[in-house]
């Protein structure tokens, strides 16, 4: 693996996977804001006769826009462009998407490579490209491109791939920057685009996070849990936040599902106990939602001072997740990029979701 390499501004987030790749990609756009300042193209193996769902599937656990790329189109951030089925995608210099046709199956298995050669053109520096989940090796001859070009490669780690091929085979090539978990990669992003992080600086982050296995939630709790989410964001009108859950062995709050976070603010918060001074731990000791109107001016929040303003935030609001029988199971926060108040109304949606309901009576682990 390589190591050193400072980042500079990147122009597009190009990514690539077959079988596993979706899912995978599924757990990484949930972790982005709308307003995400790269676009994303995205590649799978679909053959030119399967009538896939693939976009709808994937705008269902985003608020990027997810679509199909159509030929000679103009990429632009806060869009998730997908590859159609039967078809080889390139990008050019300016941004425009096109396609070729795949008339045998060796030139649908080497769509990767096409893709990321193009990238790596086109962009050089600028651009990041990623490995997921799939059979065979597509995708290794293009990430030596990017490489070559000075660009950035982050690879799905083998051991979370439904089919690992790809993933090893990339990692093979000895071309690759970072390995990751799916749920790491989305926050990652945050600090490579949107950050300017360096790779060094990710590398700690991610040998420290590899360490905790976290909060285990079954596919349906999880989606409820994003959508819970979702809700307080668009309610608030901010692309930050994040839901915990208790762990019932440690009893500290752990993140479970969050929006526009780096790795940095995920490890400061793998772990929050009773005792500590945060909003989220504040709310878990009251059972009441608390609201940290300017971060700056609250003496007890200054040992998380440096982490949120660096990740992006000025105030914060943190509601306890309770069931109907009274138990506490989690605490949702949302964060604000200036200081602000809550009006009536959002504290009146808070201390309804404050109480028990079947979405929340779905957490309990």
């Amino acid at each position: 693996m390589k190591q050193g390499r400072e980042l500079n501004q990147f122009a597009i987030v190009a990514i690539a996977g077959s079988a596993g790749g979706a899912d995978a990609l599924s757990q990484i756009l949930p972790c982005l804001p709308a307003d995400f300042c790269c676009p994303i193209v995205y590649i799978q193996h679909l053959k030119e006769s399967n009538n896939s769902i693939l976009v709808e599937v994937l705008q269902m656990c985003t608020s990027l826009t997810v679509r199909w790329a159509q030929q000679g189109e103009l990429l632009k951030t806060g869009s998730v462009y997908i590859c159609p089925p039967g078809l080889s995608c390139f990008v050019h210099p300016k941004g425009a998407i096109t396609f070729t046709r795949t008339t045998a199956a060796s030139d649908m298995l080497h769509g990767a490579d096409r893709l990321f050669a193009s990238v790596a053109a086109s962009y050089g520096e600028r651009a990041l490209v990623i490995v997921l989940s799939g059979g065979g090796w597509d995708g290794s001859d293009g990430i030596c491109a990017v490489d070559a070009s000075g660009g950035t490669v982050l690879v799905q780690d083998e051991r979370s791939a439904f089919q690992p091929s790809m993933p090893r085979a990339a990692i093979a090539t000895g071309c690759v920057d970072l390995v990751l978990r799916p749920r790491d990669i989305g926050p990652a992003l945050i600090n490579l685009v949107r950050d300017g992080h360096s790779l060094a600086k990710l590398r700690a982050s991610r040998s420290r996070l590899f360490e905790r296995d976290g909060i285990c939630v079954s596919q349906v709790q999880h989606s409820a849990i994003q959508r819970l989410l979702a809700v307080a964001l668009k309610m608030h009108g901010t692309e930050m936040g994040n839901v915990q859950l208790v762990d019932k062995q440690t009893g500290n709050l752990v993140i479970v599902a969050q929006r526009g976070f780096g790795l940095d603010f995920l490890e400061h918060f793998a772990a929050v106990n009773n005792q500590d001074e945060s909003a989220c731990a504040r709310a878990m000791r009251s059972g009441y939602p608390v609201l940290i109107p300017d971060i700056a001016a609250d003496s007890l929040f200054s040992m998380h001072l440096d982490v949120a303003i660096a990740a992006g935030f000025r105030a914060v609001q943190s509601t306890p997740l309770i069931t109907r029988n009274g138990a506490l199971v989690g605490v949702l926060s949302t964060h604000f990029p200036t200081p602000r108040a809550l009006s009536q109304g959002e504290l009146h949606w808070l201390a309804g979701h404050r109480h028990a309901n079947d979405l929340i009576g779905r957490f309990a682990i």
